[in-house]
């Protein structure tokens, strides 16, 4: 940018994120259309955000037409814990033009409006429903005169200004008011199945490097908030990963198949059928480093955290202890009702409250019933592994795979491209039993044991052992002794 090129003036909606998404905030003096239907934040939104910024000094007018009146807008604002009476008739000014609008005189309604903003000067104004004024002027041409004019005034008067309205898709592409607009951001519920899921894009915004593509949001006692949708960090937040560099996944026999352990800060996708031992590599390698004072968490979407310390205790491990002292850590979310970028956002969120250093997900499978492509869990998993690494963070992502006995394959949904390690269990029937074997497929960096090796559950938790001897087809799981010769 040169020196002769100034940055934009921006207002704060209230959140962080949002405002990281709109690339700094709302331009000063810019129009802004909020669509969306019915019950998807709009009016919530733009109260949030006057609300915020009364709390800084900025007034703020709220112009309803022919939607919610003030008084229940208030009563209904009361819930939530942005709302401060302090502000009422101070720095947030309510006025209702719905007399005004029933006249069907677009010249009264623009006098109106440009009267009381000239009155107030006001940061901010909200006209909501601007849709509604547009239904009840009724003629075309009088609505687009009626849109340009209050344009006019909206560029004089100083303030951001913000047109709430609920509009459909064919309506955003043809009204006037998205054409003047300098924003457009559009509030939706997208449902799938039986759950629902809130997300918000911003279609256009003049002067601002907004960030595109859909966000996700949820509606709580603070009202809206905002996770944007997960991308990849920057390269340069990206650090090398050094094979010299090791850590122990807390099973002997397991580093001395990977040559001394994981290289830190690698991720590693742990795979095999129900019951091969997954969670449980997963909490040995937590435990280890939270026995050299390395803080670990353990993001689960199946057992419960209680349920994950009655496992541990099974094996003796007291995990409470560990928990006390800020060393080992549980987040437990269902996946019913997943949100994915809300739970990845919120995962690195805790990751770097309590300063982990290593961390768990189990598993990748759940999480997959809570994203709407194949495409985009693919892109999920990339961008969570890259920027747990920027968190400097080691991880273990387990992950199910469908057969039990039979042909050997790869993790489910070609995501093992996104791992720097890929560890594979494996039931395997010798004698009419069942034994459980272990392989390292992939390890980037390191010179790998490339066996399968027995591992068995012991007293004190996995024990690595022998690799099988004079059998092939070991992967398959139904292995024949090298000199059998097949028919």
């Amino acid at each position: 940018m040169s020196s002769s090129q100034l940055p934009l003036e921006r207002l704060s909606t209230g959140s962080t994120a949002f405002d990281q998404l709109l690339g700094g905030g709302l331009p000063v003096r810019s129009l802004s259309v909020i669509a969306g239907e019915p019950g998807a934040g709009k009016t919530l939104f733009a109260l949030q955000v006057l609300f915020h910024l009364g709390r800084e000094g900025k007034k703020g007018l709220y112009l309803t037409t022919l939607s919610e009146p003030a008084l229940k807008l208030i009563q209904y604002m009361q819930q939530f814990s942005f709302f401060d009476e302090r502000l009422m008739g101070k720095e947030l000014i309510f006025a209702d033009l719905g007399s005004v609008v029933r006249g069907r005189d677009a010249d009264a309604v623009l006098k109106a409006i440009v009267s009381r903003v000239e009155q107030e000067e006001p940061a901010i104004v909200v006209i909501d429903s601007f849709k509604a004024i547009r239904d009840i002027l009724g003629d075309p041409a009088s609505v687009r005169t009626f849109v340009y004019d209050l344009a006019v005034h909206t560029a004089g008067w100083g303030a951001a200004s913000l047109f709430v309205g609920e509009y459909t898709d064919e309506e955003i592409e043809t009204h006037a008011e998205f054409t003047i607009a300098d924003g457009i951001i559009r509030f939706r519920i997208r449902r799938e199945e039986l759950t629902a899921v809130r997300v918000v894009e911003i279609l256009k915004l003049r002067g601002a490097n907004q960030v595109s593509g859909r966000h996700f949001f949820e509606i709580g006692p603070d009202g809206l908030t905002f996770f944007p949708r997960v991308r990849g960090p920057e390269a340069g937040s990206i650090p090398p990963i050094s094979s010299a560099d090791r850590v122990s996944t807390g099973i002997a026999g397991l580093d001395d198949m990977l040559g001394g352990g994981v290289p830190r800060t690698s991720s590693t996708v742990i795979q095999g059928a129900t019951g091969t031992g997954k969670t449980l590599i997963g909490l040995q390698f937590l435990l280890d480093g939270a026995r050299r004072g390395e803080p670990g968490i353990q993001f689960t979407l199946e057992e419960t955290a209680d349920q994950l310390r009655g496992i541990a205790q099974g094996f003796g491990w007291d995990l409470r202890e560990l928990e006390n002292r800020g060393l080992f850590s549980f987040r437990y979310v269902s996946p019913v009702e997943l949100s994915t970028d809300a739970f990845l956002d919120r995962a690195r969120q805790l990751i770097e409250q309590i300063g982990a250093k290593r961390a768990v997900l189990d598993s990748l499978t759940s999480m997959g019933l809570g994203v709407a492509s194949e495409r985009r869990f693919k892109e999920l998993v990339y961008a969570m592994t890259k920027h747990f690494r920027a968190q400097l963070v080691t991880l273990n992502l387990n992950m199910d795979i469908a057969d039990l006995l039979g042909s050997a394959q790869l993790s489910g949904y070609g995501i093992s491209f996104a791992a720097d390690n890929v560890i594979q269990l494996k039931y395997v029937e010798l004698d009419g039993k069942l034994e459980r074997g272990i392989s390292v497929l992939k390890a980037r960096g390191v010179r790998h044991a490339t066996d399968v090796r027995r591992m068995n559950f012991k007293e004190n938790g996995i024990e690595v052992g022998e690799p099988f001897k004079g059998l092939r087809g070991v992967l398959t799981g139904l292995p024949i002794p090298v000199e059998t010769k097949e028919p």
